[in-house]
């Protein structure tokens, strides 16, 4: 059984993907992500850029949608969101199935928001992410610090990685990887 805890950040996290509000994700709310993250780094349609940005945007909601049972056509709710986390990655802690969602997410993150491609995420990076999901930036610069687990002033893909799967699994809310997409309480 998942806590209060790790069910409040299941919720948030549905919330962030779903970019129009509506209640229920769907392939628009990961391309109007995918089109502001372009838009910003000025890929311009029919660019292999912006048709890669494209293609990550839209590969974890299609895996969503393959692993996730009870959806409508096309669309996730919340309830099948939460319920289908809650027993596949907390409840019986698919190890496999958690480094594929780590994969997928780290997928998206890193190789989109690595404007550089220095292999590794800086704090302007970072902050724009949160700028992008219409996160709360207050927090994004003590959030960034927490994750620098070796302290060297930059997100490695091992530190984000290790950071997404405390956030999905972890019911310890002292563990900084719990705040990766900002503060949500």
């Amino acid at each position: 059984m998942i806590t209060d805890f790790q069910h409040r950040k299941l919720a948030y996290f549905f919330n962030l993907f779903d970019h129009n509000k509506n209640g229920h994700l769907t392939i628009e709310d990961f391309s109007e992500v995918a089109e502001k993250i372009c838009d910003k780094l000025s890929f311009r349609p029919g660019t292999k850029q912006y048709e890669q940005a494209m293609l990550k945007s839209v590969a974890l909601f299609h895996k969503l949608l393959r692993d996730i049972p009870n959806h409508e056509s096309q669309t996730i709710g919340m309830e099948p969101w939460i319920e289908y986390f809650s027993r596949e990655l907390i409840e019986k802690g698919d190890e496999e199935l958690i480094f594929e969602y780590i994969e997928v997410i780290i997928g998206f993150l890193f190789d989109l928001f690595d404007d550089n491609h220095d292999g590794y995420i800086s704090q302007l990076e970072y902050k724009e992410m949160f700028m992008i999901y219409g996160i709360d930036t207050t927090y994004s610069e003590s959030i960034y610090y927490k994750l620098d687990l070796n302290k060297d002033g930059l997100l490695s893909r091992n530190e984000l990685c290790h950071a997404i799967e405390t956030f999905l699994t972890s019911d310890e809310e002292n563990m900084s990887g719990n705040w990766i997409f900002g503060k949500f309480e």
